[in-house]
């Protein structure tokens, strides 16, 4: 993720929902499938995630955009806790980190010695109330809440690994995230890749490597000290 300042309203949302989206599919869909061969896969998946208790992965995004000819590409590192605590870091030395400590979403970029926090309680603003709960939905304990908020729009096998189309069933939602595309390996249900694509056409792709499933995790990484010289904003906030 480059260094960007996230401006007010839906823009401001729609940005950080692409942080969120980092871990839109760590927990699996369970929409109807074309064929048995994709609900099965879909029923494997789901057993396998039922062990997820922590996960640490390296990540390379790339970002895809029409007012560019040549992605941009950032490598990082993500941690998970169940049920929807989160960390990653893109660059090195880290240039935005992201963390969704029990109270809010942060989002910080240490060149620029600047903060942005998001609540993840009480919420008015309706759009942010929409990325949030999409956010949210990634981590779910209800399967079927999660089933009728996606759809499932195909599931293909490819060489060595899964491939599943989805989009949000809401059409509020869809206003935010036209499409996600979720990979995951056909041998051992690691997942490898997550694509997003957005209504103006631009894509986010995520790719996954080193996995580590269920390690430890210090409970200090899913929070952030902010040093008393950085500038912190809710880009939410009524102005």
């Amino acid at each position: 993720m480059n260094d960007l300042t996230i401006g007010s309203g839906v823009s401001s949302v729609r940005k950080i929902f692409l942080v969120g989206s980092l871990f839109l599919l760590v927990w699996p869909p369970l929409a109807g499938a074309a064929d048995s061969g994709v609900s099965e896969a879909l029923d494997t998946w789901l057993a396998q995630q039922a062990r997820v208790k922590t996960w640490t992965a390296d990540v390379v995004q790339i970002r895809k955009l029409k007012s560019l000819t040549r992605p941009l590409k950032a490598r990082g590192k993500v941690w998970f806790a169940h049920p929807n605590r989160f960390r990653w870091t893109m660059g090195d030395p880290p240039r935005t980190i992201a963390v969704r400590t029990r109270d809010e979403l942060l989002v910080v970029y240490p060149r620029f010695k600047r903060v942005e926090q998001y609540p993840i309680g009480n919420v008015s603003n309706p759009a942010w109330k929409q990325a949030l709960a999409l956010l949210e939905v990634g981590f779910p304990s209800d399967a079927a809440a999660f089933r009728e908020r996606y759809e499932l729009l195909s599931g293909t096998q490819e060489r060595d690994f899964w491939r599943f189309e989805l989009q949000p069933v809401d059409k509020a939602a869809r206003r935010l995230l036209k499409m996600v595309r979720l990979e995951i390996s056909a041998e051992d249900y690691v997942l490898l890749a997550t694509e997003l694509v957005f209504p103006d056409g631009s894509i986010m792709r995520n790719q996954f490597s080193r996995h580590e499933l269920n390690p430890e995790v210090a409970p200090g990484v899913f929070d952030y000290a902010i040093d008393t010289d950085y500038e912190v904003v809710n880009p939410l906030q009524a102005k």
